[in-house]
């Protein structure tokens, strides 16, 4: 039976490679070269955002928990955006705060994970530093956001990288065969580069992560390449880069840890600047990595309190 059911997985596993995984519009972002500097190895960004819409009460637990906040930063983001309260019904004073900055055309302070992704893209081109325009609902076309938050109008919710409650994420088998297929182009340009691929969703996903190495300290938290296993052990992907946000129940939980640790975790993609940047760097490799499928890595919001299983 145990043969049979790796069989299954296996089907399972290169159906999801299939052009229907990649069933979303093909969106392009421009980022400017001094931005995928400064964070492609930081794991969050600070904002002052003017808040156009939020949407006013958290999404119930099966719709993942969050709280939408659409808003701008021509500054520090430069395109449109939206913030998410992760497990916000348990953040009323948070909820409050952005609900209380919608719509008065004032910034508020807004940290939190940086993250860009296309998920949410519509059909759209965005580009850095143009001209924003005022978000018409709490969730316009968009490739940025900051999730989940860590802290809006000096209110801290770090806290809240915990795992959802009431929420069926997405399985590790079904999900990183998706991101690992999104097929994409890096174009480097004067000052930018534009990286063009297709859309896709897969937001939050459960899965074992088994560190390969000491995670490595940066200014706002910390870095480690991983192993992602399933929910059995069974092992999906050798080498990925996770992310941890300082003083969040993560990254406290691998503070001390080393090569060969195990944790099930709550995690979210978002393109890997760092990718990016040497793949820029080594445009002239005969490898072509300007063209290589999309680069990615996994932000680490929640840990489970339930151990590890082994293949």
């Amino acid at each position: 039976m145990k043969h049979i059911a790796l069989i299954v997985r296996g089907m399972v596993f290169w159906l999801a490679l299939l052009p229907f995984g990649q069933a979303l519009a093909e969106i392009s972002i421009t980022l400017n070269n001094s931005f995928i500097e400064k964070y492609k190895n930081r794991a969050t960004i600070d904002a002052k955002f003017i808040v156009d819409h939020s949407k006013g009460k958290p999404n119930p637990a099966s719709k993942d928990g969050d709280m939408h906040v659409a808003g701008r930063d021509a500054k520090n983001i430069g395109m449109a955006a939206v913030a998410e309260i992760m497990n916000a019904k348990n953040h009323p004073d948070a909820v409050e705060a952005a609900n209380n900055a919608a719509g008065t055309n004032s910034p508020i302070s807004i940290s939190g994970a940086w993250r860009i992704w296309n998920e949410h893209g519509g059909d759209n081109v965005f580009v850095q530093g143009k001209p924003i325009a005022a978000a018409q609902s709490s969730n316009p076309d968009h490739v940025f956001e900051i999730h989940p938050v860590t802290e809006i109008g000096g209110i801290d919710i770090r806290a809240s990288f915990q795992p959802i409650p009431g929420y069926d994420a997405k399985k590790p088998e079904d999900a990183f065969p998706r991101y690992e297929n999104v097929r994409s182009k890096i174009i480097p340009k004067s000052g930018k580069v534009t990286i063009v691929s297709n859309g896709i969703g897969y937001n939050y996903v459960n899965f074992q992560m088994v560190l390969n190495e000491k995670p490595f300290k940066i200014s706002d938290g910390a870095v480690a390449k991983a192993r992602i296993q399933d929910q059995e052990g069974h092992l999906l992907l050798r080498n990925k880069r996770m992310v941890f946000v300082k003083d969040t129940p993560p990254e406290v939980a691998v503070r001390d840890g080393k090569g060969g640790d195990c944790l099930r975790v709550l995690g979210i993609p978002r393109l890997d600047l760092a990718l990016v940047a040497w793949r820029v760097k080594n445009r002239g490799d005969e490898r072509e990595p300007l063209n290589w499928n999309l680069p990615y890595e996994i932000i680490v919001v929640g840990v489970y309190p339930e151990p590890c299983e082994e293949d």
